[in-house]
């Protein structure tokens, strides 16, 4: 893939802030955003720019994306300093453990802003654009839990399902636009997302990688889905 102006959301941790470094390395142009300032920053300053001469940083930004009206802000303004080819959407939450039956309406809202919502807020604001250029890439990081279910998580899988059904009509609705709508569902990652360290899961790096890979291919090959899970994972 020739150099692209990519946006990331998520990008101030985990898969996000690996995926920027990486992507960063290969020569694109990038915009970035977090929820924490102080980890976005640290990511900034260590993005490699020796192969940039004017740096591989477009824009970036610090806010909680439950707020759409600064997702639109970010947006807008990554867009008016350079058209914005690909839409990252790495941003997510797993704050809930609760059961099913009982969840309360707060926890599910909450979830439902962040893993649903406000990815589409992002696709929504920059997807017209990629319409009126006829190109354009939209990849949606999910999770392997949209394609099985285990006790504990019903929040966090509902939510990430919904997304990823939103994403699949999404693919269809924009195949005359010449947009590649892909998505990547991770098993296990072992990132800040998880209160214990999993070294037997995948790594931040791994799912870069592979993010990196759907993204380098040609035009006319598109990797819609691709499940990626660490060799000691059997839930499927």
């Amino acid at each position: 893939m020739s150099a692209k102006h990519i946006l990331i959301n998520g990008a101030s941790s985990g898969i996000g802030a690996v995926l920027a470094k990486l992507l960063a390395a290969q020569g694109h142009k990038l915009s970035l955003c977090g929820r924490s300032a102080t980890k976005l920053s640290s990511v900034i300053n260590s993005l490699p720019t020796s192969s940039l001469p004017s740096g591989s940083l477009v824009h970036s930004e610090s806010f909680c994306v439950s707020d759409h009206s600064r997702i639109a802000q970010f947006c807008q303004q990554a867009s008016e300093k350079l058209n914005v080819d690909v839409i990252i959407n790495c941003v997510g939450i797993n704050q809930s453990r609760e059961s099913a039956v009982g969840v309360a309406k707060d926890t599910l809202d909450w979830h439902m802003q962040i893993n649903c919502y406000a990815p589409i807020e992002f696709i929504n604001q920059l997807a017209p654009s990629m319409q009126s250029h006829k190109a354009g890439v939209i990849l949606n990081v999910l999770s392997t839990v949209c394609l099985f279910s285990n006790p504990g998580i019903a929040v966090y899988s509902a939510t990430k399902a919904a997304l990823d059904s939103f994403t699949k009509v999404m693919r269809k609705e924009l195949r005359s636009d010449n947009i590649k709508v892909l998505s990547i569902y991770p098993g296990g990652v072992d990132t800040d997302f998880r209160e214990a360290q999993r070294p037997n899961y995948l790594s931040a790096e791994d799912v870069a990688d592979a993010i990196a890979t759907m993204l380098s291919t040609s035009d006319k090959a598109h990797i819609h889905e691709l499940v990626i899970r660490p060799a000691i994972e059997d839930n499927y």
